[in-house]
């Protein structure tokens, strides 16, 4: 993968700190890039058919690639030193973010499992990286959605919203939402969403009864988590149908005595030459 910007941003530090820039060596022209969300297939051959069975695709490799950064001052023991040690060996995928105008709000989760170090007349000025992403492309995360509602009734309808999901990946995307109940709500407040794209009948609510005036939960929909400021156990009220947003439109109609209410969520993003 070959980049034009810059600089870079990993764990949340600039490379202008160590005036490390991204540098190109060598390149032939056309290259040939790395691709992203490399897909395998599920399928079985039968005896006696023509065709084998699809059972559907799956990813099974996380997007890896090469970066060459350096200095044009050589980089003396103690710089090099620094280097490393704040680029390799950590124990977990931390962010790393391309200062290059196309790909500045892509974030690729990354730990960086082997580092050269490339000399020039015996001094060394640069080093080549090898990364390994946590997943088969980069992300991207969209402003939170932020609502304000004034409710009218229990389980009235507060807004039908349309949440656009751009994800490069097929599959059903799971945001992080909160909301919170208002404080003139009944002492048994409900608050439900229905994906009608996802499900146009409306079978698969993600509904809470039970809620006290003034609570706020969080649901991480991916993780399965449920935090509440109240002191109280919302798993045995909640229909157990976690939101859930396919690719595109999703019209989302959001119901009950919220008072605000906000969705988090990460872009899968495809990137290569």
């Amino acid at each position: 993968m070959n980049f034009y910007g810059k600089s870079f941003i990993f764990d949340g530090i600039s490379s202008d700190l160590y005036d490390l820039r991204i540098l190109n060596f060598s390149q032939s022209s056309p290259s040939e890039g790395v691709s992203t969300g490399v897909i395998n297939t599920m399928e079985e051959w039968l005896y006696r058919r023509e065709m084998p069975y699809f059972y559907g695709t799956y990813y099974q490799n996380s997007l890896e690639f090469d970066l060459t950064v350096g200095s044009f001052s050589y980089l003396d023991g103690t710089s090099r030193d620094t280097i490393l040690r704040w680029l390799l060996g950590r124990q977990r995928y931390l962010p790393l973010k391309i200062v290059q105008d196309d790909i500045s709000t892509f974030v690729f989760n990354v730990i960086f499992t082997q580092i050269n170090p490339v000399y020039v007349a015996n001094l060394n000025y640069a080093f080549k990286i090898h990364a390994k992403c946590d997943r088969p492309w980069a992300y991207y995360v969209p402003p939170t959605t932020i609502r304000t509602y004034t409710p009218v009734s229990n389980t009235g309808l507060l807004e039908t919203l349309a949440y656009y999901n751009s994800s490069s990946f097929s599959g059903y995307n799971k945001p992080i939402v909160s909301f919170t109940i208002s404080g003139s709500a009944p002492s048994s407040a409900q608050f439900s969403i229905i994906n009608r794209t996802d499900d146009a009948t409306g079978a698969r609510p993600f509904s809470f009864t039970g809620l006290q005036p003034s609570e706020v939960l969080t649901v991480d929909n991916d993780k399965g988590i449920i935090t509440t400021s109240a002191s109280a156990l919302r798993m045995s009220t909640f229909s157990k149908n976690f939101l859930r947003l396919v690719q595109g439109v999703n019209s989302l109609e959001i119901y009950g005595y919220a008072t605000n209410f906000t969705l988090d969520t990460k872009f899968a993003r495809s990137v290569g030459d």
